[in-house]
């Protein structure tokens, strides 16, 4: 992939990013973090924004020029121009990838991370009515990262949006004892700004080991809360910094409460069939684009003045792009009386193209989803409708004997990157063993060599 250079977000003509979609529906404050976090580039010809197959959890808009969309084998299945209706989604943004994207002419693209504009919409359509907005200190991005920390990833949004409000500012200085080993556990930390050491004492008498070093946006001191126990390592600040804490009581009802009930495609599809309905809850321009078929459409901001258009006697499947947003529906309702539950990992990972009501024709000639895909493409995604449908009498067209390949295949990758980031994390951890062998062999060396000076001969 060719060199990206960078533009500032001033450069851009007033309005170009306001209309995008789902960033019209912002808030003024949100939009302000979003436009502080996106990154606005500029793309060669022939250069590739992203290829078949991705997993980058990347907002993608054309702001100029225009972009080719490829299939594995190379051939251009389309391409969206800059100003056009498609442009204002993000480019083929199913993930993983279905499709290479390639600059056809000297372009200007954004790039937001998919999170936190998730985060944000989230937070903007399920405030309640009467609730301030939280400021989210524009300029900073220690809250980015501790929204998509793994701590945080799955609580409803109404809890991120208490919790916000609960979290207490405390200025740190350099080498000031945030946690001590051995101590009850009193509160959950979120650094804003600053590093700071982990350390765990071997034995009473023996060195501070080293294990790792956290910045901006990391968290700490979860596990004593979670398992009621003492506090197994000591947090030093090495520089000046701030932090944001939460008091246990909070952190118990905050982030440890039950989570929503996340269930599978299969099991959706299967409820679905019983009787049970879709509710997307994504915006209606969102909804237009592409949507899974039989599904009612209420956008999050409007579930707390339509949710008397719901039948309490029967069950949703809520959906959006990620599950973000339809975990802060679920809570909504469920706090109604409704029994819901949310489609895991949203509508951009595993769903037939065909469940979405996009045919095989625009995908072919006009970027519905705002990518293409083959023939050969359509046709292995299609097998996964099948199981789903109907199977055909032997003979017929279409009748495809692969049931669940593709699903199969979408679980297997989805294990190798789990095994993949596991890996990663496991060698991560031996070499911080590593360091800290090496620290010790160190100290053991230069203690026995100022023993062995200072001891008299003889």
């Amino acid at each position: 992939m060719g060199a990206f250079s960078k533009h500032s977000t001033n450069t851009l003509k007033s309005g170009t990013l306001r209309d995008l979609i789902p960033l019209n529906a912002l808030s003024d404050v949100h939009f302000g973090e979003v436009s502080t976090n996106l990154a606005v580039t500029s793309v060669n010809t022939g250069d590739y924004l992203f290829g078949a197959g991705d997993t980058d959890n990347r907002s993608v808009y054309l702001l100029e020029g225009e972009i080719s969309f490829l299939d594995t084998s190379g051939r251009v299945t389309g391409m969206v121009t800059a100003g056009s209706e498609p442009a204002r989604y993000p480019l083929s943004n199913r993930q993983p990838r279905l499709v290479s994207a390639r600059a056809t002419a000297r372009s200007v693209i954004a790039t937001i991370d998919s999170t936190l504009l998730d985060v944000m919409l989230t937070l903007d359509q399920s405030v309640e009515p009467r609730t301030a907005v939280i400021s989210t200190d524009s300029g900073q991005d220690w809250m980015t990262r501790m929204l998509q920390s793994e701590a945080f990833i799955k609580i409803p949004p109404a809890d991120i949006q208490r919790l916000l409000s609960r979290l207490e500012s405390v200025a740190v200085s350099s080498g000031d004892i945030v946690i001590k080993q051995g101590d009850e556990g009193d509160y959950f930390y979120i650094i804003r700004e600053g590093t700071c050491s982990v350390t765990r004492q071997r034995n009473k008498d023996g060195w501070d080991v080293p294990l790792a070093e956290l910045t901006s946006g990391d968290c700490f001191g979860e596990e004593a809360l979670v398992s009621d126990a003492r506090r197994n390592a000591t947090i030093t600040m090495l520089s000046d910094g701030s932090l944001m804490r939460l008091s246990k009581d909070n952190f118990l009802e905050l982030l440890k409460k039950p989570l929503v009930h996340y269930i599978d495609y299969d099991q959706a599809c299967r409820m679905v069939s019983d009787g049970d309905t879709w509710l997307d809850v994504r915006l209606k321009d969102e909804y237009a684009n592409y949507s899974l078929k039989g599904s009612m459409n209420i956008p999050l901001a409007d579930i707390h003045d339509q949710a008397a258009k719901l039948s309490p006697h029967r069950k949703y499947i809520i959906c959006c792009d990620t599950g973000r947003r339809s975990a802060a529906a679920a809570f909504l309702l469920s706090q109604r009386g409704f029994e819901v539950f949310v489609l895991e990992s949203g509508l951009r990972w595993d769903i037939p193209l065909a469940d979405l009501g996009i045919s095989e024709e625009s995908y072919t000639t006009t970027p519905v989803d705002n990518g293409c895909v083959s023939q050969e493409s359509l046709t292995t995604l299609g097998q996964g409708h099948d199981r789903h449908t109907p199977a055909q009498p032997d003979g017929e067209a279409g009748a495809v004997p692969a049931d669940g390949l593709q699903a199969a295949l979408a679980r297997l990758e989805s294990a190798m990157a789990k095994y993949t980031t596991k890996s990663g994390q496991l060698e991560a951890a031996i070499d911080e063993a590593r360091k800290a062998r090496t620290a010790l062999q160190d100290q053991f060396e230069a203690l026995a060599a100022l023993i062995n000076k200072q001891s008299p001969p003889g």
